[in-house]
């Protein structure tokens, strides 16, 4: 990360991929739900390229084999209630926070600046993963994918995350590791930070002026590192 973040009044973070690595309980979920079906398990790599979009369509996707393609009505819906009673009561089993996650939230938390989670994942799953991960008391809102009528990559959640929280939205950043979060960013009109260690190729992101974060990291914690006037009038008590 280069240079210097300046005139941050609020932080947006993705969930899965950026705070967590949830993919671990995702894919169980979805062989649970394929096992049920009479369908044989996905590898991994292979839910993981279907993670990113939500559960209703990470459904699709682990039903059909396919990114784009979309499973019948009716054994969608049985297969969504499958995966979501499956995953509910196994959200965090292997699922666990990022190295120092926790650490980069409590120093931007220290600066008094609000955090947010915005994520596609379904509200009540996200808070669900967040408590059991303890992180749930660092966020002063979490908006899931059904949360609104629109999801990203639509600027709608970070337009909305920045009116709750009352700070104008090119003062918010948003944090993540897909393209997802950077259109979204990029349309809201707020600064982008793509994760290196997430699911998102940030690399291959990073090339295309489209999906380019405006800054990129390998840790949370390097966030506070580069608000460097906060943080020195926080040290000086100003």
């Amino acid at each position: 990360m280069n240079g210097t973040i300046e005139h941050v009044q609020a932080a947006a973070f993705d969930l899965d991929g950026t705070l967590c690595d949830s993919l671990p309980d995702l894919a169980a979920a979805a062989n649970a739900m394929r096992a049920s079906l009479d369908l044989p398990p996905l590898p991994q790599p292979t839910v993981e390229s279907y993670v990113g979009d939500g559960i209703a369509v990470l459904v699709h996707r682990a039903l059909t084999g396919n990114v784009d393609d979309r499973a019948e009505e009716k054994l969608w819906a049985q297969g969504f209630t499958l995966f979501v009673q499956y995953y509910a009561e196994h959200i965090a089993d292997r699922t666990c926070a990022y190295p120092e996650t926790e650490a980069g939230l409590g120093l931007l938390k220290s600066l008094g600046i609000p955090l947010a989670v915005i994520t596609n994942k379904n509200e009540v799953l996200a808070v669900k993963l967040l408590e059991a991960l303890g992180l749930f008391d660092y966020f002063s809102l979490v908006l899931g994918g059904d949360s609104l009528p629109e999801k990203k990559p639509s600027p709608v959640p970070l337009l909305h995350a920045a009116e709750v929280l009352g700070v104008p939205v090119e003062n918010m950043i948003m944090v993540g590791d897909s393209r997802n979060d950077i259109l979204a960013a990029k349309a809201a009109g707020c600064p982008s930070i793509g994760v290196t260690f997430g699911y998102g190729d940030m690399a291959e992101l990073s090339k295309h002026e489209a999906t380019r974060p405006d800054w990129t990291i390998g840790s949370l914690p390097e966030i506070y590192e580069n608000l460097r006037p906060q943080r020195e009038e926080k040290e000086k008590g100003v």
